[in-house]
């Protein structure tokens, strides 16, 4: 069991740089988009994992093509699609954040 586990660890942590990334450099991504573009990421990555017969590789099958490769790199694509398209429709939902930081809140 912990020959899977230490092979899903990679993928469940390239999942985790879109939302630590873009979280903390930009402020245009909504903080709910960046969560569930996580959780989609990781519970797809997992299913891959499983799909694989527990290897991080995956065929990856559209239309009559396919494309093996590695699960985490589908998935952090996917993770980037889900938040891009939901922040958008979060913030028109009205669960936009402001900054509410002050100049008096900097040390001088």
């Amino acid at each position: 069991m912990q020959e899977v586990e230490i092979a899903l660890s990679p993928m469940r942590r390239v999942q985790t740089l879109p939302a630590v990334l873009l979280g903390v450099y930009t402020r245009w991504f909504n903080d709910w988009a960046l969560l569930v573009g996580w959780a989609v990421g990781t519970a797809v990555g997992t299913w891959m994992f499983v799909a694989a017969n527990l290897t991080p590789n995956f065929p990856l099958a559209i239309s009559d093509y396919t494309f093996p490769g590695y699960s985490a790199v589908y998935t952090v694509i996917l993770n980037l699609v889900v938040t891009v398209v939901l922040t958008p429709v979060f913030n028109a939902l009205g669960s936009a954040q402001t900054d509410a930081t002050v100049a008096a809140d900097y040390r001088t």
